[in-house]
């Protein structure tokens, strides 16, 4: 989904998969951080880092949240004040 929402241009994406509780959504930006479920999994843990950093980098905001059931992630970038709609 991509809209608006107040000076910002925000794009979300949800599942409806197991998602990741409350308490572990920010270790996920750290680097080489798997979670005990996915430790079976192929990946080395640096992808959410690398979106982070590139989110950042850019001047945006990146933010896991809740989907109940599911995981939404939540990237936002500053509009500039001329740009009417997204």
């Amino acid at each position: 989904e991509l809209g608006r929402t107040g000076d910002e241009a925000v794009l979300t994406v949800s599942d409806q998969g197991p998602g990741i509780a409350d308490d572990q959504r920010e270790r996920v930006f750290d680097r080489f951080v798997r979670l005990e479920q996915h430790r079976g999994t192929a990946g080395t843990g640096l992808g959410l880092s690398v979106v982070r950093a590139i989110a950042i980098r850019h001047g945006a905001d990146l933010r896991l949240e809740s989907a109940n059931p599911g995981l939404r992630v939540r990237l936002a970038f500053a509009v500039a004040g001329n740009i009417k709609n997204v």
